[in-house]
């Protein structure tokens, strides 16, 4: 379905630049431009209202999805049928336009230029139209707007911790002479980073040390990027250092760190490996420095030999209020949802991500007691036990009930592993892609910017710390997303790298 989608907004994007272009605009036919358009915008409004998370009130052709082999293929034979033929229209469309740039003004695309795409259109067209009549279509997903103000994040995504704030703040200004680490411990999702930003973007942080930095380590270790995350936070430009060594790079950092009193923020750290790597270029300056590190790995913790804080699960009560917070803006929640809400927040077993997820994606949901009886009744809320406890689960439940413009994004978030990525640069990349649909009344980078602000308040994308020298938002994502995120879409041939940039929303045809 995302391909499908990506596909079709990507051709709109290539017609409206044609149609504004002061030349190619009177070089194809007016009025089979137009026909064309009006059979995109038809199938993409089926595709933006067709989901799996939405189920027709009687059984019908979504509902038999789940159970029926045989048309869930049909299913996704259209899908993958309306993404070849959009990529072959655009390629046409785009040939024909370079062709036309090499020729003189007044030459015309030639009588048989759009046959085969209005040919593969209609047919198109007629498949989704009887899908339409035998299902009486769907109910649309809900459109990313703002229904509701945006909830107080700082306070709303700190509920149940001011016992672990007021034993961090201690630690961190405590009496202890020497450089002191402090390990947070828990599982994923449990709310070590949560915790440490509150500290980190604290006011008080700054009077009590000289210089701080925050640097997100994770499961594939690269020293040159620690360095280069630490340098930044510390008010040094990253830029042009292609030609320093990570020696020098390292040399710099302790340099500046060297009788200072200074926070260091080592977010999600895997191993001893990666800490005796970069231990050294943090000085001892027997000036009551901190070193906060935010860890899964016991083995790690008994290394470190500092005691550590561990995050436990939020109990029933914090549980609820934070998912109210998060699914009413605090505004309280009505009578009738109740009881089905408790329900809901009962199976996410205290863990602070799965709460904070479902609550978003509740927010943006009608609330309706059916609607949440529903939600309540998904597999992928369940959550056993704490060995087999799998937040992946409700990560995937809020990416299903996404509209699927923003599915899109998301499965474009890999980019954002590790270090982020700044929101001007995301914004860049969205609408290169093709993956922004045109809007009459906003610019594309408008629209992005909303597409930005939705997966936030989903809580599916974060504000990351912010880099002192550049004071711009950046952005990132939690690495149980990155981790995983293929497991995210049935269409196998859709697939995103964090290596490199993918070209133009995945292979041809998926």
């Amino acid at each position: 379905m995302a391909a499908a989608y990506a596909a079709l907004v990507s051709l709109l994007n290539t017609m409206d630049q044609i149609q504004i272009h002061p030349r190619l605009s009177t070089c194809f036919d007016d009025c089979q431009f137009q026909s064309l358009r009006e059979k995109v915008d038809f199938i993409l409004d089926f595709v933006e209202n067709y989901s799996d998370a939405v189920i027709p009130e009687k059984t019908g052709f979504l509902e038999d999805l789940a159970v029926n082999d045989e048309e869930a293929t049909e299913a996704e034979d259209l899908m993958r049928r309306i993404a070849a033929a959009a990529h072959e229209a655009e390629d046409a469309i785009e040939v024909e336009a370079a062709d036309r740039t090499h020729a003189a003004a007044s030459t015309q695309q030639s009588p048989s230029f759009f046959h085969k795409i209005i040919q593969d259109m209609d047919s198109i067209t007629e498949n989704v139209a009887k899908v339409k009549e035998e299902t009486g279509f769907i109910k649309p997903l809900p459109s990313p707007s703002r229904s509701l103000p945006p909830p107080p994040l700082a306070t709303a995504s700190i509920v149940g911790f001011d016992s672990y704030l007021e034993r961090l703040w201690d630690q961190l200004t405590g009496h202890h002479a020497g450089r002191m680490i402090i390990p947070i411990v828990g599982m994923g999702g449990i709310g070590k980073t949560t915790l440490a930003r509150k500290v980190y973007e604290s006011s008080n942080i700054l009077r009590n040390f000289n210089v701080h930095a925050w640097v997100t380590v994770s499961q594939e270790f690269s020293a040159r990027k620690f360095f280069l995350q630490a340098l930044s936070c510390l008010g040094v430009s990253s830029d042009d250092r292609d030609t320093t060594s990570d020696q020098q790079l390292s040399v710099e950092l302790h340099k500046i760190l060297f009788n200072r009193r200074y926070l260091i923020i080592l977010d999600d750290v895997w191993s001893v490996d990666d800490w005796d790597r970069i231990k050294f270029y943090f000085p001892e300056n027997k000036n009551r420095s901190r070193i906060v590190i935010t860890t899964r790995e016991s083995k790690l913790i008994d290394y470190l030999g500092f005691p550590p804080l561990a995050v436990d699960f939020l109990d029933g009560e914090n549980s609820w209020d934070l998912f109210c917070a998060k699914a009413f803006a605090q505004r309280g929640c009505p009578s009738e949802l109740e009881e089905v809400g408790r329900k809901i927040v009962e199976k996410c077993k205290g863990l602070p991500l799965a709460i904070v997820v479902i609550g978003g994606l509740l927010r943006e949901s009608p609330k309706s007691q059916e609607y949440w009886e529903k939600i309540a009744k998904e597999e992928h809320l369940v959550l056993d036990s704490v060995e087999g406890y799998k937040p992946l689960n409700i990560l995937y439940l809020s990416y299903k009930y996404l509209p699927v413009c923003l599915k899109l994004c998301v499965l474009y978030l890999g980019i954002c592993a590790d270090y982020g990525v700044e929101m001007s640069e995301l914004i860049k990349l969205w609408v290169a892609e093709g993956f922004i649909k045109p809007n009459k009344t906003r610019s594309l980078e408008e629209v992005a910017e909303g597409y930005i602000d939705e997966l936030v308040h989903r809580n599916l994308l974060f504000r990351a710390p912010l880099v002192l020298y550049r004071k711009m938002a950046r952005f990132s994502v939690h690495d149980l997303l990155i981790k995983e995120r293929q497991c995210f879409t049935p269409e196998k041939r859709y697939h995103v790298t964090v290596q490199s940039y993918p070209v133009r929303g995945g292979q041809r045809g998926g």
